[in-house]
């Protein structure tokens, strides 16, 4: 489960307010929350201190807990959070196996996660695309690898940054549904911020208006 307790940020400025006060939230395992908000609002700064990413001048208060352990000062690659923002971020010069291979458990054998990769891509509807590289797929099959990349890598959270806005209506739709069978296949928490109304539909609980917790 995830809970953030009492978080507040703003940039570091003596005349500067919060522009997110008091936000606190629980996720549990398995379940996706939304929050929304429209651009500027703070929402990719909320990812990033959630994901332990550093952003200059950016103050942060607050308790970051995921499974009963708090985060804050857990160095990023250490709080097994999956990632997963707008344009995927996918390594344009390897193919979609090493893509996901990249952020593999490594204790895993070579083996098992050539398996695992295969398993994955065929749930995705994307099996034999192992040897292909990321110019040569549409939108909505770069964020399903992007996605995949996330979830193989065993997060116990998994944090969405605007993954939708950038596909067509009909990807935007399938991709959501892909998501959201992958939170409940691993049973992890899951947070997606985004500026988009039709986003919230799978959101489990009540979703979250960040304007509420600015000032």
């Amino acid at each position: 489960m995830l809970e953030l307790i009492n978080i507040s940020l703003k940039w570091h400025s003596p005349k500067e307010k919060p522009f997110i006060k008091n936000l606190n939230l629980k996720i549990k395992n398995g379940n996706i929350l939304c929050i929304f908000g429209k651009s500027g609002v703070g929402k990719s700064s909320l990812i990033n201190v959630i994901a332990g990413i550093t952003e200059d001048n950016l103050l942060f208060k607050g308790e970051i807990v995921l499974n009963g352990k708090i985060l804050n000062e857990v160095p990023t690659e250490k709080r097994k959070i999956g990632l997963l923002l707008q344009d995927g971020a996918l390594f344009p010069h390897l193919t979609v196996e090493q893509n996901i291979y990249f952020g593999m458990n490594r204790k895993l054998k070579s083996k098992e996660k050539l398996v695992l990769i295969n398993e994955n891509l065929k749930k995705a509807n994307m099996e034999g695309f192992q040897n292909r590289y990321p110019h040569t797929l549409s939108g909505g099959q770069k964020a399903r690898i992007a996605c995949l990349r996330a979830i193989l890598s065993e997060p116990e959270l998994l944090l969405l940054d605007e993954p939708f806005s950038s596909l067509d209506p009909h990807y935007r739709i399938s991709f959501r549904e892909f998501v959201v069978r992958q939170v409940k296949e691993k049973n992890i928490p899951c947070l997606l911020v985004t500026h988009n109304d039709s986003d919230k539909i799978i959101s489990d609980e009540k979703s979250i208006d960040i304007s509420i917790f600015s000032t």
